[in-house]
């Protein structure tokens, strides 16, 4: 999410930031988009291989019992076990709840539906293609009622075109790990840290003056760094980062959507090459 967000007028979208400060209505995404045609787009055999349920990187730390700390994060959040028929997280009636607390909370303050404008490269048919999937998703999910997502285009920089001037409501942007560590993703989104690169380039919550977000970000914040000091036991520090995760995911602050697991025709088995998930 971008949690200060301007207008192409440079004026603030005032109506936007109110409402992505909410956590009800940040709630109502985490918990009632199925985002299965969007995963379609990718892995069209497969799809629910590409959900997403952690920040934290996949097949990058394992607890000394051999255990991936994304599974971890999974247990501590309650979701069961992908069965391969509909998605971990989505709950349509969670979502519906946390739908209708938004709306009263934000009701005299807000004007429904709220516009969530989504940049794509205007260029890229593929792109425009998944970002129409994704508006069907949010119509389907949300209710016209609640949100309308709006497929807004730049010509050839997103940094500079959209995310520098703070037009995007949200984007769906991820990278792989720089070194084999959860503070390597969760350090990215923390309060007031000039190395938190996500925090100043994309979620803009630096710039935000909602007191109780701010305040749920310092608190995710003081955890991560109370993880960061864990040194002694690689056990202990995970389950440190963990706690951190886990309130992130709980107050959505961002909301994990894919991985990608994609198909592909090659005369070169991958799996027969060397591999590591950092580093050279």
């Amino acid at each position: 999410f971008n949690f200060n967000k301007m207008n192409e007028d440079d004026s603030e979208d005032t109506n936007w930031n109110l409402a992505a400060a909410n956590e009800n209505f940040r709630r109502a995404f985490y918990y009632g988009l199925d985002l299965t045609e969007y995963w379609k787009r990718t892995n069209r055999i497969d799809p629910l291989s590409c959900e997403n349920v952690c920040f934290m990187g996949r097949d990058l730390c394992w607890t000394s019992d051999g255990k991936d700390y994304t599974l971890t994060m999974r247990d501590k959040l309650g979701l069961p076990a992908q069965d391969g028929v509909k998605p971990m997280r989505f709950d349509a009636t969670k979502g519906a709840d946390f739908k209708a607390k938004a709306m009263e909370e934000l009701a005299g303050i807000v004007t429904f539906p709220v516009e969530v404008d989504y940049y794509i490269q205007g260029s890229n048919q593929s792109a425009l293609d998944s970002a129409t999937v994704l508006s069907n998703i949010f119509s389907n999910c949300l209710g016209d009622d609640f949100v309308k997502l709006n497929i807004c285009t730049y010509v050839s920089s997103l940094s500079k075109e959209v995310r520098d001037p703070h037009l995007q409501s949200f984007v769906i942007n991820g990278w792989g790990a720089d070194y084999g560590d959860p503070q390597n993703y969760l350090g990215q989104e923390t309060y007031g840290e000039d190395t938190a690169y996500y925090a100043n380039s994309y979620s803009n919550i630096n710039d935000s003056t909602d007191e109780d977000l701010i305040a749920t970000y310092k608190e995710f914040t003081e955890l991560v760094n109370k993880a960061n000091a864990v040194t002694e036991s690689l056990n202990d520090r995970y389950e440190a980062y963990a706690e951190a995760e886990v309130y992130m995911l709980e107050h959505a602050l961002s909301i994990p959507c894919n991985l990608e697991v994609s198909w592909q025709l090659t005369k070169v088995n991958d799996y027969s090459k060397a591999n590591a998930m950092y580093g050279i």
